[in-house]
């Protein structure tokens, strides 16, 4: 035990960062943003312009650039593959486990801090989105971080927790924007009117003009260079559609009810989600013998009602404030696993458990059934049976009353599951994605028009950028100077499929999961 207590950092960390890595090189890159996001660094790349980012030779104002510079650092290391692009999202959400272990440590003790490793090591969803080329995993990082330096300036009066916590907002800005400025001030400042604290000498000891001027220090060169490069373009685009419009209104269909978001965090954080009341009620009731936990809750409340207010919902928004759900549920267990259950509404939770571990290989395969281009696979689908035997050893623990037994069975299962899911489930399922099925007809030299739209994960994976043409006559056009080219596709519009009837369709492949289908065509 002393030996675990003295290299406890290093521990977590490395073991966080194989769980955050597994297999990260082992399946294509295949997401609409995974891909997006993945070939937009690939191109900041290859051009050598750290400025503007672009996705397949066109103006992508999404996101600022910091996964950018880290993702092509990736490709400077491993070469540009799917590896080079996801390995520094692994090492960030190695560092944002390593950083939930060291605050919560120092605020709650050794248990509780590696129980909290033990929730978010085990949370499957959260655990994948560190297996993506997406910014989400450095946003996370930074606004918790920050949040934690927050409140360690709080505890202790320490100025250097407030230089890193200005830092991390910045470096939050140059990751996603505003949302990294919003989160921390709106946590912070229901924190002091909870604590009533809320006066004007308590709020300037947070040197908030300081601060602000020390983030956007670190942000504004940036945003200043990408809106002259592009005569405001992107400074347009980037505020007015992706930051305003997003908040205002569900964003390519993913609005939802104000009950979506906690939906979101319940699934997000399974299975230990399953004690997220009982675990947010003793925090409150404790809210007044311990600040900590609740800063924590404060900061899980602001999150989620944030992102519930916010027009367009996803699953990864609220995931900022999971290190601190995973402390609120870690201080619960705690006391759980002493053998004195603070709560006889813990066996519901376990049989909860018990009941969604028996659905998920029933749920999956019918899903899989109905999935025609993974038809063959749904098989893999029992694969989930894992959760099920483990779950039911829990429930057995929970009769013998051996808790600590109990979690552990729960952690070892979903811990288990992730590496079956990133080692063995998706590699399988991406072998029938339309990238990889066209990668065996399309030689790397050939040449390639798309016609209108197609899947945003071609240019990443032949590692180029396509000729777009709208037009029939244009096709005609491009095709009459590259008579051995291919028409690549996968528009839905059925007055342009007709046009393309006169051509020889090679290859029709739906996207997994999406509603659209890659057509190729050869004249």
């Amino acid at each position: 035990m002393a030996f675990l207590e003295k290299y406890a950092s290093w521990i977590v960390f490395l073991s966080a960062l194989f769980i955050c890595t597994s297999f990260i090189g082992w399946y294509p890159v295949y997401i609409l943003d995974e891909a997006r996001n993945a070939e937009a660094a690939r191109e900041m790349y290859v051009n050598g312009d750290y400025i503007v980012p672009f996705f397949n030779g066109a103006l992508r104002t999404d996101k600022p650039p910091l996964h950018y510079y880290f993702m092509a650092l990736g490709y400077e290391l491993f070469g540009i593959s799917a590896f080079g692009a996801r390995f520094f999202s692994g090492v960030f959400g190695a560092l944002t486990i390593l950083v939930t272990f060291l605050f919560a440590r120092k605020q709650l003790g050794f248990q509780s801090a590696s129980l909290s490793v033990v929730i978010l090591s085990s949370s499957l969803f959260f655990v994948q989105e560190f297996h993506l080329a997406v910014p989400d995993p450095y946003l996370i990082f930074f606004v918790s971080s920050a949040l934690f330096c927050f409140y360690e300036f709080y505890d202790s009066g320490n100025k250097k927790w407030l230089l890193w916590a200005y830092t991390g907002i910045g470096l939050g800005i140059l990751t996603k924007g505003p949302v990294a400025i919003v989160l921390p001030g709106l946590s912070v400042f229901l924190f002091l009117i909870l604590k009533r604290a809320l006066n004007f000498k308590n709020v300037m000891a947070f040197r908030p003009i300081l601060g602000v001027l020390l983030s956007l220090t670190i942000a504004i060169p940036w945003y200043y260079l990408v809106h002259e490069a592009t005569n405001g373009e992107w400074t347009k685009g980037f505020f007015l559609d992706h930051n305003i419009n997003r908040f205002n209104s569900g964003k390519e269909g993913h609005g939802g009810l104000f009950l979506l978001t906690p939906l979101f965090v319940f699934l997000g954080m399974l299975p230990f989600s399953i004690f997220l009341i009982q675990a947010f009620s003793k925090a409150w009731r404790e809210r007044k013998q311990n600040d900590f936990q609740l800063f924590a809750a404060v900061v899980s409340l602001v999150t989620i009602t944030f992102f519930s207010v916010a027009s367009t919902k996803l699953p990864n928004y609220p995931m900022p404030c999971y290190p601190f759900i995973a402390i609120i549920i870690a201080r619960f267990l705690r006391e759980v696993g002493t053998n004195k259950p603070p709560f006889k509404s813990l066996k519901y939770s376990v049989f909860f458990l018990i009941f969604i571990s028996i659905l998920l290989p029933i749920g999956g395969y019918m899903a899989l059934n109905l999935e025609k281009t993974l038809h063959e696979v749904r098989w893999v689908a029992f694969l989930l049976s894992v959760l099920t035997i483990t779950s039911l050893f829990a429930g057995f623990f929970f009769k013998k009353a051996a808790y600590k037994r109990m979690i552990l069975s729960i952690a070892l299962g979903w811990g288990f599951m992730g590496l079956v899911l990133f080692g063995v489930i998706y590699p399988m399922f991406t072998m029938k994605s339309p990238t990889v099925l066209a990668s065996k007809i399309i030689g790397e030299n050939s040449d390639v028009v798309v016609y209108q739209r197609f899947d945003s994960a071609f240019p990443f994976h032949f590692n180029r950028t396509f000729t777009v043409v709208h037009t029939l006559k244009e096709l005609e056009d491009y095709l009459a100077k590259h008579p051995h080219g291919y028409i690549l596709t996968n528009t839905r519009n059925t007055e342009s499929l007709l046009k393309l009837r006169q051509f020889n369709l090679i290859m029709e492949q739906k996207a997994l999961f999406e509603n659209h289908t890659t057509r190729i065509y050869k004249k």
